[in-house]
């Protein structure tokens, strides 16, 4: 026979076996706060009493009642464990999870799939359950109706802090990017000194914000060095599409990811052209589709782990009355043989 499901115990329990009232009970939860102190020989009385029936709060309603539960939740809205891409978000999680450890914080990593299979609302039936945590650090792209119910969880008060630069009109968000405008324009500036005098920055058909911005940084590096160069965001890196490059005079490319290099390199080398010789080239950051660059590739590495860090350091900083901010961090460059002087 099963035996009965123990009751959970509850604060009223708690209050009636300490001898106290139960609003005592739920001061000593939050930490001593309110009008009324309250005697420590009281405080660990009520601590007793919990650890003997085996009190555990109800952080659910300690958050709708409007206190906080020291939980900060991490929401994606694609998964983040699939092969295709669990090295590009672990360092991200790993940097979150350190440092809400060390600022002893619990994390609520939200996994609810969306009704058709698609990405991760944030509202069901009118409600999010982001709103179980103090806080929340986001990660992910954006369309216009994620915008508008991330727009609306803002509104709410619900403190975020979003892991990449995103723009939410109509409302103030905080965030953690890399400086991606900077380091395109160093990788530019090798190419430069080798020699490129015509370059093409290479990107996808659709520029988020971290592609707008090395696509900014790299318009700003030709200005800086006078050299001449092209935006293409051509919808397939076909073998005419290279042959038209390379035939007007492109040296030197700054690929937007590694997918896009791979495309070129093997349209290139179907026409006999080959990196380092006929063409040089660098990735404009870590590898998103495969678990790493060929060790000759030039490219830069984001700081994934420290914007991790940072995003919790930004949040905790929210829930104690900061204004929204955003943090730049630099990103470190790696030189490859993929640059060399042209012919």
């Amino acid at each position: 026979m099963t035996p009965a499901r123990r009751k959970r115990p509850t604060q009223r329990e708690v209050a009636e076996r300490a001898g106290v009232s139960q609003a005592a009970v739920s001061q000593v939860l939050n930490g001593g706060g309110g009008q009324v102190r309250i005697p420590d020989s009281t405080r660990q009385r009520v601590l007793q009493v919990m650890a003997d029936l085996g009190y555990v709060p109800n952080v659910a309603a300690r958050r709708l009642a409007g206190g906080h539960n020291r939980i900060l939740g991490v929401f994606t809205y694609e998964p983040v464990f699939p092969s295709s891409t669990r090295d590009f978000f672990t360092p991200f999680l790993q940097g979150i999870e350190e440092t809400a450890a060390e600022q002893d914080y619990d994390l609520l990593l939200h996994t609810r799939p969306a009704v058709s299979g698609g990405a991760r609302p944030l509202y069901r039936e009118g409600t999010s359950r982001l709103r179980l945590a103090d806080g929340t650090v986001m990660l992910g792209q954006l369309d216009d109706a994620r915008r508008d119910d991330l727009r609306r969880l803002l509104g709410e008060g619900h403190p975020v802090v979003f892991i990449g630069r995103r723009n939410v009109p109509g409302a103030e968000l905080s965030y953690v990017t890399a400086d991606y405008a900077a380091a395109t324009g160093q990788g530019l500036a090798r190419l430069v000194a080798q020699g490129h005098r015509r370059t093409l920055y290479l990107g996808a058909p659709v520029g988020h914000e971290s592609a707008l911005d090395r696509e900014q940084g790299y318009r700003e590096g030709l200005h800086r060095s006078g050299s001449f160069g092209e935006v293409a965001r051509p919808t397939e890196v076909t073998g005419t599409f290279v042959a038209q490059q390379l035939a007007a005079g492109v040296t030197g490319l700054l690929m937007e990811n590694e997918r896009l290099a791979k495309a070129w390199i093997d349209a290139a080398a179907a026409q006999g052209h080959h990196w380092p010789v006929q063409y040089s080239f660098a990735v404009l950051g870590d590898p998103i589709y495969s678990g790493e660059l060929p060790a000759e590739w030039a490219h830069f590495r984001i700081p994934r782990l420290a914007m991790g860090r940072a995003s919790v350091g930004l949040l905790t900083g929210g829930l104690g009355g900061q204004p929204p901010t955003s943090v730049s961090l630099p990103c470190e460059w790696v030189d490859g043989r993929s640059i060399g002087a042209p012919e």
